[in-house]
């Protein structure tokens, strides 16, 4: 006889590295593909965000892509598209490890979030345990492993003047574990045209992440640099999201690019030289 699966991890391992005082870095993924976020995991980043709100997955990709990042051991989470039940519940019964809400504009959105994530009393996540989530294995109960409330991470994200206004009461959300900072929708909505280096954009960011860990909960924001990382860890920070994956993939084809331009001028120019050096 076969020996059973063993048991759902009990603990969120992102959650985990976040109380012990560490910081996280991920990715934003929106190319709906296994290999490109097993690629990431492998490279090191302990979480990809699964984007159904400006990626391309369907609940078919997002099954795969899941089961992608953990095999390569990584923590899956997944933004849904705004505050939309049915994408969290598609989400973490397919054994995602939490959930990012977009476009929450204040604590009472906030806290539908929380609810979207946890099984009553304390929400109105629907319960199925013949699921991914509960190893197709129907437990006694919802308390361990996936099924338990204390397992998905829950993060919404601020990107909005009204967002901005709540956000004192945002982050006093009960079940609440990490507050993002959406800089290029701030960057918008602010007048700012979409320069998410505008000073008004990141004297608001700087703030904001003060504010987000002073109430206990993790702070997230963008980076795209050794130096913004270093910044943003001097902020507070501790949920960073290094850059989008299409955007890395790019800049990585750009580079190697240039490098070729620049040496083929270089070595046509040599060549040319040589030739006008040699005797008639």
């Amino acid at each position: 006889m076969s020996t059973p699966a063993k048991p759902a991890a009990a603990v969120n391992a992102l959650k985990a590295k976040l109380a012990a005082g560490q910081a996280v870095l991920g990715v934003w993924s929106i190319i709906p593909s296994p290999v490109v976020v097993e690629i990431f995991a492998l490279g090191g980043m302990d979480f990809a965000i699964l984007d159904m709100e400006h990626g391309i997955f369907d609940v078919s990709g997002l099954d795969g892509c899941i089961r992608a990042v953990e095999v390569a051991g990584g923590v899956p989470l997944v933004r849904v598209p705004g505050v939309n039940p049915s994408a969290a519940q598609w989400a973490l019964d397919l054994g995602a490890h939490g959930i990012i809400a977009p476009q929450v504009n204040n604590a009472a959105e906030a806290d539908t979030v929380v609810r979207m994530a946890k099984y009553a009393p304390r929400g109105t996540r629907g319960y199925n345990p013949f699921t991914r989530a509960a190893q197709y294995a129907n437990p006694p109960d919802n308390r361990s492993g996936k099924l338990s409330n204390d397992f998905s991470l829950t993060c919404v994200i601020i990107e909005s003047e009204s967002a901005l206004a709540d956000i004192d009461a945002i982050c006093a959300t009960p079940g609440l574990d990490v507050v993002y900072m959406g800089i290029y929708d701030l960057a918008v909505a602010l007048g700012c045209d979409g320069d998410t280096r505008h000073p008004r954009v990141t004297a608001i960011v700087d703030s904001s992440i003060k504010r987000i860990r002073a109430a206990g909960k993790a702070a997230g924001m963008m980076v795209r640099s050794q130096q913004d990382i270093a910044a943003a860890l001097a902020l507070g920070a501790n949920f960073l999201v290094y850059a989008v994956d299409t955007s890395i993939i790019r800049d990585a084809v750009v580079r190697a690019v240039t490098s070729f331009d620049q040496e083929q001028r270089t070595f046509l120019a040599l060549d040319s030289a040589t030739d006008h050096m040699e005797p008639k």
